[in-house]
C-alpha cells in the first residue's frame, strides 16, 4: 500500500509525460548552466548588476534544450494517430497541452535556476550593487514563451520535423542581439556584459519584460486553440498573432537605450605620490592592488606633468561624456569588471596613458622592426617598446620579451623621455637614436 501511494505522488511530478522526458532535459540544463557558470566562480570583482544579466545570457543553451524537448513532446504526445487526439476529437481540449507545458516549463526552468544557484553564492559573498530585477524577469518569462514556441513546433508540424525546426529557431531568435542591437528588445540578454555602476535601460527591460508576457499569452492560447474542435481561426486570435508581430517590429523603428549609469554605491579613494585613487565601494579589495601595480609605472616613466591627476572606477562614472573627457580632465578611467586581470590591465592601462597614440606615427597602428619595415613603422615601433617596458615596471622590470628596451636601465629611459619627450609625442624618433640600443 505505501509503494502504491509513493508511485501516485510520484506520477504526479510527471504526469501526463514519461519521468524520462521531464528528467532528461533537466537533467542536461543543469549540467550546461553549471558548466556555463562554472568559471566566473573564481573571478575577481563579481556583483549583482553581472549576475543580473546572466540570467538571460546563460539561458541560451538551455532554453534551446527546454523548446526542443517541449517540441518532441508535442509531436509525441498530440499527434492525429492517438485515439484522444484525432481531427474530430474534442477530449484532448485545453487542459493536457497546457499540463504538458507547465510540466515541460516547471521542469526545465527550475533545474535552470538550481544551476545559478552557485554563482548567486559567489555573488553574495562579495555583494556589490544591487540585484536589477527587470532583467531577471524578463529572460524568465523569455524562457517560458520560448519553451512554449517549441512546443507549438511541435503542433504545427505533428511530426518530429517541428523538434529540428524548434531548435533551429530558439537557437536563432536568442542569438539576434549579436547581429543587431534593436533584437536585445526581445530577446533576452544584452550583447555585451553589464557590470556595477551601470544598469540595462528601464525602458529596454520593461520593453522586454512586456513583449514576453505577451508572447506567452498568445502562446498558451494558440496551444489551446490549435486543438479544439473545429480548428478555425477566429478574429481575437489573428488579432493577438498581429499584435505580437507588430511588438516585435517596433525596436526596429524606435531603438532602446542599451545602457544607463547606475550611481548605486559610494566611492572609496587613497592617494599615492599625488595621485589619487577611487573605487567604487564594491571593489575595495581591488583598490590597494591597483596602486601597487599602477604606481611604479608612473614612477618608470619620471616626469610629473605626464601622470593623471586622478585614477577611477568606470563604475564610478555618471555618462559617457566623462569617460570621454577624461584625458582632458587628467582622469584615467580603468574598467574594474567581473573576472578582469589586474595584473595585465592596470600595468597596460597606465603605460597606454604615459605613450602617445600610436596613430600618430601614420603607421595605421602597425609597428615592426623587421628588415623590410618602413620608417614610420620602425619609429612607431619605439612607441610600443616604451609602453611594453613602462609596463613591465609593475613587476621590477621582469619581462620575457626582448625588443628595444630589454637592456634598459630605468635611470637612463628616464633621463631620455626628459630630453626627447616632444620629438617621441611627435613619433620623430628612430630606434637607433635610443641611448642604450646598439
Amino acid at each position: 500500500m505505501t509503494t502504491l501511494r509513493g508511485r501516485v505522488k510520484a506520477s504526479a511530478l510527471f504526469w501526463p509525460l514519461p519521468p524520462l522526458l521531464c528528467l532528461a532535459p533537466a537533467g542536461l540544463i543543469l549540467a550546461l548552466t553549471l558548466a556555463g557558470t562554472w568559471s566566473p566562480l573564481s573571478w575577481r570583482a563579481l556583483d549583482w548588476v553581472y549576475l543580473s544579466g546572466q540570467v538571460g545570457a546563460q539561458a541560451r543553451l538551455p532554453v534551446v534544450v527546454a523548446a526542443g524537448t517541449a517540441a518532441l513532446v508535442a509531436a509525441r504526445f498530440t499527434r492525429a494517430s492517438l485515439v484522444f487526439a484525432q481531427p474530430w476529437q474534442p477530449r484532448l481540449g485545453r487542459d493536457v497541452p497546457l499540463r504538458h507545458a507547465l510540466l515541460l516549463t516547471g521542469w526545465c526552468l527550475g533545474a535552470y535556476l538550481v544551476g545559478l544557484i552557485p554563482l548567486t553564492v559567489a555573488v553574495a559573498t562579495h555583494g556589490a550593487g544591487v540585484v536589477n530585477p527587470i532583467p531577471v524577469l524578463g529572460a524568465l518569462a523569455g524562457f517560458v514563451a520560448l519553451t512554449l514556441l517549441g512546443y507549438l513546433c511541435g503542433l504545427f508540424a505533428r511530426g518530429l520535423f517541428g523538434v529540428p525546426v524548434a531548435i533551429a529557431t530558439v537557437f536563432v531568435l536568442t542569438a539576434l542581439p549579436m547581429v543587431a542591437d534593436p533584437w536585445t528588445a526581445t530577446s533576452l540578454q544584452l550583447p555585451f556584459v553589464p557590470f556595477v555602476g551601470m544598469r540595462e535601460s528601464v525602458p529596454l527591460g520593461s520593453y522586454r519584460l512586456g513583449f514576453f508576457l505577451l508572447a506567452v499569452t498568445i502562446a498558451a492560447w494558440t496551444t489551446a486553440w490549435f486543438l479544439r474542435v473545429p480548428r478555425r481561426f477566429s478574429v481575437p486570435h489573428v488579432s493577438g498573432v498581429v499584435l505580437l508581430a507588430s511588438a516585435a517590429l517596433l525596436p526596429h523603428l524606435y531603438t532602446f537605450p542599451l545602457l544607463a549609469y547606475a550611481q548605486d554605491g559610494d566611492e572609496v579613494c587613497s592617494e599615492h605620490d599625488g595621485i589619487r585613487y577611487c573605487v567604487h565601494e564594491g571593489h575595495a579589495d581591488e583598490l590597494a592592488l591597483i596602486i601597487d601595480l599602477a604606481a611604479p609605472v608612473f614612477a618608470a616613466h619620471g616626469q610629473a606633468d605626464a601622470v593623471p591627476n586622478e585614477v577611477r572606477d568606470h563604475g564610478l562614472a555618471t555618462g559617457d561624456g566623462e569617460v570621454l573627457d577624461g584625458p582632458a580632465h587628467g582622469v584615467l578611467w580603468m574598467r574594474v569588471h567581473p573576472g578582469w586581470d589586474p595584473y595585465r590591465q592596470v600595468p597596460g592601462d597606465a603605460a597606454a596613458w604615459l605613450v602617445p597614440d600610436l596613430f600618430v606615427c601614420g603607421s595605421e597602428g602597425v609597428a615592426a622592426m623587421d628588415r623590410n619595415a618602413r620608417a614610420r613603422e620602425r619609429r612607431a615601433a619605439v612607441i610600443t617598446g616604451l609602453q611594453a617596458w613602462l609596463a613591465s615596471q609593475a613587476f621590477e622590470g621582469d619581462t620575457s620579451e626582448d625588443g628595444l628596451f630589454a637592456d634598459a636601465d630605468p635611470d637612463e629611459v628616464r633621463a631620455w623621455i626628459a630630453r626627447d619627450g616632444d620629438r617621441l609625442s611627435a613619433c620623430e624618433v628612430e630606434p637607433e637614436e635610443l641611448p642604450w640600443w646598439p
